[in-house]
């Protein structure tokens, strides 16, 4: 962990938590939220979705299985800055590589190890998802206590737009397995990799796409179907992503399918509205009601905002529900091939209940495909 590094946390409203520092020696300033998995600590930090965000991990030991390339959902660490009880040392799992504290200092990450995840994940729960300043260095170097909530309360994470920073620039192309298999546009507001790679492993032909290329240029590709990804940020400001969606529905019966963000971006286009909750749901023990047919599947979540009942349009309903709170979990075009869910079917990390609705995905896109 750094024997030599100290590690100092100050939320806005003057919270502080002292305890060793690890990863790189640093000041990274972010949302502070909580995930409550128990294993899948890499999926977790290299989701896109966590841009702009300081992680706890509630789970009591973090690292003790080590890193290795196989895990990463994108190229690198996302999250600004980790929280954890025990950082462990890597016990040589056969698919490591490393230990999670070498890979943090690689990337610039900066980590506090020795904090009491239990109180910090309290206080979120009860304040609600608050800004915070982590500070990582020698002890006799790290900012002030004042210095750093005035970081903190200058952090507006609602305002950033997340999604530009982890989108693909260009336009990607995986081409399909065979030359008659359908192709799917994914449009990436921060995929992870295990979407796409669903779909390439299925056989299809995948193109993915920057968040803010237009709807007609989208539709110049004639795919087969659509796939709205996840990704961070407020839905609400990405005025861009949801006028391209918007001009998506227009065009027709084309399926469109969207995860997480691209939930809440559909939902958007459609006339829904979104709104921030206390503290989100991140995690992979997420129990989500099919309504049509009763069932219950436990689901890998990562978000904060989430679509207003109230305010689905009427040629939209609500597909699934959450059983802990009875948030908008799903919702479906009742006469064309649009639906979404505000979950990660494609899991990694998490239980795989729900892996079938990308195999929906893509057999509503053979179809038209055909």
């Amino acid at each position: 962990m750094g024997n030599t590094l100290a590690g100092l946390l100050v939320l806005a409203d003057g919270t502080t938590v002292r305890g060793a520092g690890a990863g790189a020696p640093g000041v990274a300033v972010g949302e502070l939220v909580f995930q409550t998995g128990m294993v899948g600590y890499q999926e977790t930090m290299t989701d896109p979705s966590y841009l702009g965000q300081l992680l706890i991990f509630t789970y009591p030991l973090v690292g003790n299985y080590g890193v290795g390339p196989t895990m990463s959902q994108s190229a690198r660490v996302r999250a600004r800055g980790l929280i954890v009880h025990e950082l462990v040392p890597s016990s040589g799992h056969r698919d490591s590589t490393g230990d999670l504290d070498g890979l943090l200092r690689e990337q610039g990450v900066p980590a506090l190890a020795g904090a009491d995840t239990r109180l910090l994940t309290r206080h979120v729960r009860t304040a609600g998802v608050i800004p915070a300043a982590l500070a990582v260095g020698r002890l006799a170097e790290l900012p002030a206590v004042a210095d750093l909530q005035a970081q903190a309360r200058a952090f507006d994470y609602d305002a950033g737009d997340f999604v530009t920073e982890c989108s693909t620039p260009a336009l990607v192309w995986h081409p399909p397995a065979r030359p008659e298999a359908p192709r799917v546009a994914l449009i990436d507001y921060g995929a992870k990799s295990s979407s796409y790679e669903h779909l390439i492993a299925r056989g299809a032909g995948v193109w993915l796409v920057p968040a803010q290329m237009p709807a007609a240029e989208v539709l110049a590709l004639r795919p087969d179907g659509v796939l709205l990804s996840n990704g961070p940020g407020d839905p609400a400001h990405l005025s861009y992503a949801v006028d391209m969606v918007r001009g998506l529905l227009a065009a027709g019966p084309l399926p469109i399918f969207g995860i997480c963000l691209g939930h809440q971006l559909l939902a958007l286009a459609a006339g829904a509205r979104t709104t921030k909750m206390r503290f989100g749901h991140r995690g992979v023990n997420q129990p989500v009601l099919d309504v049509a047919t009763g069932r219950v599947a436990i689901t890998t979540q990562n978000h904060g905002y989430v679509v207003d009942p109230g305010s689905v349009p009427a040629t939209y309903r609500v597909t699934h529900t959450n059983l802990n709170d009875g948030t908008v979990e799903g919702i479906a075009h009742t006469a064309q091939p649009f639906w979404s869910v505000q979950w990660h079917p494609e899991a990694h990390p998490g239980p795989q209940d729900t892996h079938g609705l990308l195999d929906r995905f893509l057999r509503i896109v053979e179809e038209y495909h055909a």
